[in-house]
């Protein structure tokens, strides 16, 4: 077990080391909000790193080896674990600073909904993995990826169709001036099945955001009504063709295809992490455990990519619509968010899926000029 908690103290460290940067950074903006939730961030994150630890104490106690029960137990006392930290931040760091309207009654709900998903996927998950372990070796670790990862594409597909109706209420745009705007710019962009809609974030969050999912020719928009309620109709058009760009750039193909890369990294190394485990219920258990605190390995690569994919929605954003009405998005989105818009240069490399507000205003004004 030496291998498994020298990488988690390795893993530790470094986060411990990048949140001391961060909130030096931070510190010089007065940036309460975003000092507290990176504290959060990493907070959940070396929470979630104590699990499999209590694992390498505990099971090894409690027999059954073979058995998938086990296994199915322990991803269920996981997802346990991660319950208070989860909480922490809408009724923690979100209510002080005034940006929580989530409900202790919808959370709750919300979670309930969260765990029966979780574990319809858990129970027929651990027997099959048990079983390709028991029958394959070592190979079973490549079938036991691609099934995961397939799982988690389908996912993909399905979440903003049938899962995320469960927990948000999304409504086609109402028709008016913005929406026939944005349908001008997705006829000139050559979008032949224009889904818009509206989510009524507000009941959870006085945070706003756009999200984006499926192809060029049938793109899901989906606005949040914090942000048609802050942003003017040229800003909202703007963040639309951002987020069309990220579509029209092939970003969610190469996303899924980044993800099925480290991802498969991230499980070889924890077959080699775990080897020294003889049970084999044992080992999945503690792999499966591993995996969260592993993919901190990945995230310098992954998202150095992500950020290049915002650059280029930016270009696009600029080139289908206007440059300086995305800036003035940007900088609007940056103070409701109460996002940083500078961040220590390591702790971005790591961790930030966006670039830093800073740069990417300053190429959207040398591309307004």
């Amino acid at each position: 077990m030496f291998p498994v908690i020298a990488t988690l103290a390795l893993i530790a460290a470094l986060r411990l080391g990048l949140l001391v940067r961060q909130r030096a950074v931070l510190r010089t903006q007065d940036q309460a909000y975003a000092t507290g939730l990176v504290s959060q961030r990493v907070g959940l994150q070396l929470w979630q790193q104590v699990w499999p630890l209590l694992l390498i104490m505990v099971l090894p106690r409690l027999g059954g080896g073979e058995s998938w029960w086990l296994l199915f137990a322990q991803a269920l006392a996981g997802w346990f674990w991660m319950l208070p930290p989860q909480a922490c931040k809408p009724f923690w760091l979100d209510a002080a600073h005034g940006m929580n309207r989530l409900t202790v009654h919808a959370f709750v709900r919300e979670q309930a909904i969260k765990l029966a998903l979780f574990a319809a996927l858990a129970l027929p998950a651990a027997p099959l993995a048990l079983a390709l372990l028991e029958r394959f070796g070592e190979l079973a670790w490549l079938a036991i990826w691609a099934i995961g990862w397939s799982a988690w594409a389908g996912l993909g597909w399905l979440q903003p169709r049938f899962i995320a109706p469960l927990f948000d209420k999304v409504e086609p745009l109402p028709p008016g001036e913005l929406r026939s705007r944005l349908e001008q710019l997705l006829t000139r962009s050559g979008v032949r099945d224009q889904r818009l809609y509206l989510l009524r974030a507000s009941a959870r969050s006085a945070q706003a955001n756009a999200q984006v999912s499926g192809t060029a020719r049938a793109p899901r928009i989906v606005l949040s009504d914090t942000l048609i309620g802050m942003l003017q109709p040229d800003e909202i058009e703007a963040v639309v063709a951002h987020e069309l760009g990220h579509i029209q750039r092939g970003h969610l193909r190469l996303q899924l295809l980044l993800i099925a890369a480290a991802s498969l990294v991230m499980v070889i190394l924890a077959a080699a992490l775990t080897a020294g485990v003889a049970a084999p219920a044992l080992r999945l258990a503690l792999a499966w455990a591993l995996l969260p605190s592993l993919w901190f390995l990945a995230l310098p690569l992954a998202n150095y990519w992500y950020r290049r994919f915002e650059f280029e929605a930016d270009e696009s954003a600029a080139n289908q619509s206007s440059a300086a009405a995305l800036a003035r998005a940007l900088r609007q989105l940056t103070r409701n968010n109460r996002n940083a818009p500078l961040a220590d240069r390591w702790y971005e490399r790591v961790y930030h899926t966006h670039p830093a507000t800073s740069a990417r205003l300053d190429r959207l004004d040398r591309a307004g000029t």
